[in-house]
């Protein structure tokens, strides 16, 4: 009886977890967020240029980037899903299948490739830029286009096709989308600013900050190309 029971726990153990204490946990972490960026904001009143350039130089969340894209007129910076054409989708589903059936042959598996690393979308007056990072704060790849080129931009939900085709996460990312020198891209955003790699402070507080002042001024430029 105890052989069918131990399951059965482990499971109602793992629905609780999933659906009841992880949601309460990222509402708990959204609101403390949200507060820490309305006393932020605040306490920089009359001071937000100022303080967005102090940032740009000094921040360890945004140094890098500004640093690496050789640009100080950031307007804003988000974290995005890895770029990933159709066939980076195939290649790597193709790796975690041979890997779990070595696995189950030999008992010795392959380590699953997935967006381990780190991924931003900067944006400054005159180009959109993206840059992956490694998990020691590399940069291993960096995009850079001419705002004054991107056509057709729109920004939308994520499609069954974008799952299938990107491994886009539907209710996480956002699409955006454009043409620029006749090549169709697509990258995938979330709704903040993840921790820089290669800095050492990433608490509540500090995120709050870099979050009002830089993924904030993101989305409401990707506010004025979302479609209905």
């Amino acid at each position: 009886m105890w052989i069918i029971a131990i399951p059965i726990v482990v499971i109602a153990l793992f629905m609780l977890y999933s659906f009841v204490i992880v949601p309460k946990m990222n509402a708990s972490y959204e609101a403390k967020m949200n507060n820490a960026s309305i006393d932020f904001a605040q306490q920089i009143a009359g001071r937000e240029t100022e303080t967005k350039t102090q940032f740009v130089r000094e921040n360890e969340h945004v140094k890098p980037i500004a640093f690496q894209i050789n640009e100080q007129d950031i307007i804003a910076v988000i974290s995005c899903q890895e770029k990933r054409e159709t066939k980076d989708f195939l290649r790597q589903q193709a790796v975690n299948m041979a890997g779990k059936a070595l696995g189950k042959l030999t008992g010795v598996g392959i380590k699953e490739v997935d967006n381990t690393e780190h991924y931003y979308l900067a944006l400054t007056n005159h180009k959109l830029h993206y840059l992956h990072y490694s998990e020691r704060g590399q940069c291993k790849e960096h995009l850079s286009f001419e705002r004054s080129q991107m056509n057709n931009l729109e920004v939308g939900k994520v499609t069954s096709a974008d799952m299938l085709k990107n491994n886009a996460y539907a209710g996480e990312t956002e699409r955006l989308s454009f043409e620029s020198v006749d090549t169709q891209y697509k990258f995938f955003f979330y709704d903040k600013v993840y921790a820089h790699p290669s800095a050492k402070k990433h608490g509540l507080d500090d995120m709050a900050k870099v979050n009002h002042l830089f993924a904030k001024p993101f989305l409401e430029f990707a506010a004025q190309y979302r479609s209905n």
